[in-house]
């Protein structure tokens, strides 16, 4: 039976996976080989967890490269993009940290959308989340400095990494102090789009009204993503905000026409900060608003009827430390 396998692995198409690339408490979403004596042996199965020392040690003993699948190398191209992802500096105050946070969480979902949403990926969401959380929990005010001055062409990026920031202060500004909650919450604005990536620029981009056929791909967002989403590691409440996202308090908003007695409160809150992020920032189709501009248009036009007036309570009093 050992022969058998041997045999096997012998038989593999196999490409090189340089030990150099593999980065501290990461985890590789594929089997990864080694050669031992002339022999191929399985070193790490998916969802491998990679450490400094062990990489070091590799290293040491003269081992310059791993192997792995060449059907795999869509998901080893995904590991070494975000691993070439900043790390973020916390020493920063959190006023000058809130941006930075921006610009890493825009590089990455530069990297998600150009790739399907395997463990690894998850997992760096994950930690996004958490330092969006921890930003923000020490000092919820940080928000306001967010510099809204974005592309059209990354806007999808972007705009999602701020739909979790003021999601989050958004939440803590209701209360809501339970870290894994906020976590989540976090990790739900941050793919809160992700069924865009089946989306055209020119749609997504387009500076006049969508026609009737553009306007249904534009609306199928919100189910895509959570197809992508629903057989992965994402928890219930971040799948609940990229599916209902879109949905109204009223149950006129799509795609399930859902109202506020079904809707999650951490939905509601997730459509706000999406409303208010997208009316303060520069769109094809739209001068960006001031967030004055911005939540006076939300108060006299949506606050009740399609978004929660606590939640809007909320985020003025967030804005206004």
């Amino acid at each position: 039976m050992e022969a058998d396998l041997r045999q096997r692995l012998e038989t593999l198409d196999l490409v090189e996976f340089h030990i150099d690339s593999l980065i501290d408490n990461s985890v590789t979403d594929f089997d990864v080989f080694i050669r031992i004596q002339g022999e191929i042996v399985l070193y790490g199965a998916a969802g491998y967890r990679w450490f400094r020392q062990e990489i070091s040690d590799l290293l040491g003993f003269g081992y310059t490269s791993l192997l792995v699948r060449r059907e795999d190398q869509v998901k080893t191209r995904t590991y070494l993009n975000l691993a070439r992802l900043p790390l973020l500096q916390k020493n920063l105050a959190p006023s000058e940290r809130i941006n930075v946070i921006d610009n890493i969480g825009t590089e990455f979902l530069k990297c998600v959308y150009d790739t399907p949403l395997v463990e690894g990926v998850i997992e760096r969401g994950k930690t996004l989340a958490k330092e969006i959380a921890d930003c923000i929990e020490e000092d919820p005010g940080s928000v306001k400095f967010l510099n809204h001055l974005v592309e059209h062409d990354s806007y999808t990026y972007r705009h999602s990494i701020r739909v979790a920031m003021f999601a989050v202060a958004i939440s803590m500004g209701l209360g809501i102090s339970d870290s894994e909650r906020l976590h989540d919450i976090a990790l739900g604005g941050i793919f809160h789009d992700i069924g865009k990536k089946g989306v055209s620029l020119e749609v997504l981009n387009k500076p006049g009204v969508l026609t009737k056929s553009e306007w249904e791909i534009l609306r199928t967002h919100p189910k895509n993503g959570w197809l992508d989403v629903k057989d992965t590691i994402l928890s219930h409440v971040p799948r609940e905000i990229i599916l209902h996202h879109h949905e109204k308090r009223n149950g006129s908003g799509y795609p399930d026409g859902l109202d506020r007695h079904s809707l999650l409160h951490e939905v509601q809150v997730a459509t706000l900060a999406d409303i208010f992020d997208a009316l303060t920032s520069n769109r094809a189709y739209q001068s960006r608003r001031t967030p004055f501009e911005a939540l006076s248009f939300i108060k006299t036009k949506l606050v009740g009827e399609e978004v929660s007036s606590e939640a809007f309570k909320a985020l003025v009093q967030v804005l206004a430390q």
